[in-house]
């Protein structure tokens, strides 16, 4: 199903990372906000300030608003546990669905949802802003002119201070939760990922009753391993990125910048020279894209990277991360499909 008018959205979830979706389609001329869910009323009002909707327009249920009000699509962010009743509740309108990053908890429910979307011939994508950070952006240009050579090691690690797990208090959710958004970013780059080993950890002094931290070795299909780690118990915040292929290394330097260190002849290990800045991509808020590729999928149906289908290779990685936590053992791709 494809719409060429405006689109009118419900949005369900308006408070924390609901508020963005508010923001942006509320100034963005092709869609227009029709209704808000909330189980919040300070919540509710204080959205619908801000996007200039009356009272009527504000429910405590999604049911309510899908029986009140006329509109072609829902923007859900409320916690991932419900996302998926949340999602089916749209399919069941037939309303197009962006649903907030995780697009559910269970590799079996994702491709169910995904599945059901296609049934019932809906425009279905999951909000992984994260490849459209200046910073992701700015390396996946680098990398397609070739120039720095083909990446075979990739470090990935993302150390975060988040003493308090809110919403976080289910197994795995520093996967399905916050790896996601890493994971989505190396497959966006890299493409599937063929094999995945792993082990999840919980430090003597975190708050988290389930393992808040994972590492785990990432072989994509194309060819570069990863090491990988992030971690919600850290002292310090620390997140960096490092890519090193036949003709040198590139590494992130902070506020989204890049550096390239060339190497060396055949046998020097240390690089041939100064580091060079690389060239940033043109800025812009990563939401934005988000919004943008999906708007052009209802348009026109051009499929994104971040439609639910595509997203399954996102969740994939989640899941052969949690496998191989469990089981103690390397999980690979094919075994998902079994």
């Amino acid at each position: 199903m494809t719409i060429r008018t405006t689109i009118r959205t419900i949005h369900v979830g308006v408070g924390g990372r609901g508020a963005w979706p508010v923001d942006v389609l509320g100034a963005d001329p092709r869609f227009q906000p029709v209704a808000l869910v909330d189980v919040v009323p300070e919540t509710l009002a204080r959205a619908r300030e801000r996007v200039g909707l009356p009272d009527s327009a504000c429910f405590d249920d999604l049911q309510k608003a899908l029986g009140a009000v006329d509109a072609d699509a829902l923007v859900i962010c409320t916690p991932t546990r419900t996302h998926a009743a949340y999602c089916r509740a749209g399919f069941a309108a037939g309303k197009h669905v962006l649903v907030e990053k995780g697009m559910t908890l269970d590799w079996a429910e994702a491709r169910a949802l995904v599945g059901e979307a296609a049934e019932a011939k809906v425009c279905f994508c999951v909000s992984q802003n994260y490849r459209y950070n200046h910073e992701v952006r700015t390396l996946q240009r680098a990398l397609a002119t070739g120039r720095y050579g083909r990446p075979h090691l990739v470090d990935l690690i993302h150390h975060r201070h988040r003493p308090e797990p809110r919403t976080l208090t289910y197994p795995g959710a520093v996967v399905w939760d916050m790896s996601c958004h890493h994971f989505d970013n190396l497959v966006f780059l890299f493409g599937p990922v063929a094999r995945a080993t792993a082990v999840t950890h919980n430090a003597p002094w975190s708050p988290y009753e389930h393992d808040a931290g994972v590492s785990a070795i990432l072989e994509f299909t194309s060819g570069p391993v990863c090491t990988y780690e992030t971690t919600h118990q850290a002292t310090l915040t620390e997140y960096r990125w490092l890519l090193q292929s036949e003709r040198g290394a590139l590494r992130t330097l902070g506020n989204s910048a890049w550096e390239w260190l060339p190497r060396g002849e055949i046998r020097q290990f240390a690089p041939s020279g100064p580091s060079e800045p690389v060239e940033p991509a043109p800025a812009f808020r990563s939401e934005q894209g988000v919004v943008d590729d999906w708007y052009r999928y209802m348009a026109d149906g051009t499929e994104p990277g971040i439609s639910g289908r595509n997203n399954l290779e996102t969740l994939a990685v989640c899941e052969m991360v949690l496998r191989s936590a469990a089981q103690h053992r390397t999980i690979q791709r094919v075994e998902l499909d079994a």
